[in-house]
């Protein structure tokens, strides 16, 4: 993905046809669901699941390998911040996740997204982050 949501935003606007533009922004469109894009970061960071959920406070259930197995069961926001804090997923990573799971994005602008952004950047764990958050009075993730 090279373009920004802002230039296809502006594409979108001034294509007539839906078509055209969908053939020409092809790659440039999400097309994995949340568990196809979870697993394939598995993949990427050769991470266990088990070790992924300890990381991420989601031992003692199956919901974690549910998130895995089927897009019926979609995280919360912060559980699923939770899981690419674990990995640990790079910001665009995060974003992506948060995108194809049905959520906003992060927003530099807010407090807490900016400690949970810095925490992304700095590669920090998950009890790290809830650190910092709950150490400025902010809500820790799940």
């Amino acid at each position: 993905m090279s373009k920004t949501t802002e230039e296809l935003m502006n594409e979108i606007r001034d294509e007539e046809s839906i078509e055209k533009y969908l053939s020409e922004n092809a790659g440039e469109l999400r097309t994995l669901s949340l568990s196809e894009y979870l697993n394939s970061m598995l993949e990427k960071y050769h991470v266990k699941k088990a070790d992924l959920f300890r990381k991420a406070g989601l031992v003692g259930s199956n919901y974690g390998y549910e998130l895995f197995q089927n897009d019926k069961k979609i995280p919360s926001r912060d559980i699923l911040l939770s899981i690419c804090v674990a990995f640990p997923m790079s910001i665009d990573e995060a974003q992506y996740a948060l995108r194809c799971g049905g959520h906003s994005v992060l927003y530099a602008r807010d407090e807490r997204d900016a400690y949970i952004l810095y925490g992304l950047k700095k590669k920090l764990g998950v009890d790290s982050v809830n650190e910092l958050l709950t150490e400025n009075g902010l809500k820790g993730l799940a």
